[in-house]
């Protein structure tokens, strides 16, 4: 069972990633949250990262709605959700979490690093935040917690380390928890959960 710590994060993505606020994450969020990265990245199409990110949005959706496929309802509510990534983060039921991470890490360096130096730099950070419709004002506190080495800028190391933190740690003092900006004081006023289950 999820402690309550990995419980709040998880929730705090899944109100990230339910972009039509619906209480349900659907194909149409995933491919809600491309084109807001499409956009916020200044991508022009046709485009070999704008490819990519659909294509990576498709394997997820794939891999989301297999797993679906043996629970009750085989949509992913909140608590399905949750299910979900208990078992990638705490079964790992795909593999090693932190080789999952690593990946993870690599393909937000391909579509946020633009100016490809292997970093990514305060600025590329905060268009993955505005992509990712978190409010900007976590963007301060969030960078200086996730540069571990205070060179300020992001290595794949240090960004695949936040993401173990976020997906694994039950500390709520590590830096990972801020991934996605503070799930603690995140409030998400304009989300309204219409869905409940029947």
């Amino acid at each position: 069972m999820l402690s309550s710590v990995l419980t709040q994060k998880f929730t705090h993505l899944f109100k990230i990633l339910d972009f039509d606020h619906d209480g349900l994450l659907q194909r149409r969020d995933f491919q809600s949250l491309g084109d807001n990265v499409a956009i916020f990245r200044c991508l022009m199409p046709p485009s070999e990262i704008e490819d990519f990110i659909t294509a990576r949005g498709q394997d997820f959706w794939n891999q989301l709605t297999a797993f679906l496929a043996n629970q009750e309802p085989s949509r992913c509510n909140l608590t399905n959700w949750l299910k979900y990534l208990e078992a990638i983060a705490v079964d790992e039921i795909y593999g090693k979490f932190d080789e999952i991470a690593k990946q993870i890490a690599d393909d937000i360096f391909y579509i946020y690093d633009k100016d490809h130096n292997n970093f990514l730099s305060k600025q590329e950070y905060m268009c993955f935040f505005v992509s990712l419709r978190v409010e900007i004002k976590f963007i301060d506190i969030c960078f200086k917690k996730l540069d571990l080495n205070g060179d300020l800028q992001l290595s794949k190391d240090e960004l695949a380390s936040a993401i173990v933190d976020f997906f694994t740690s039950e500390d709520t003092k590590k830096p990972g928890n801020l991934l996605f900006g503070n799930p603690e004081t995140y409030q998400f006023d304009t989300r309204k959960t219409v869905f409940t289950e029947a």
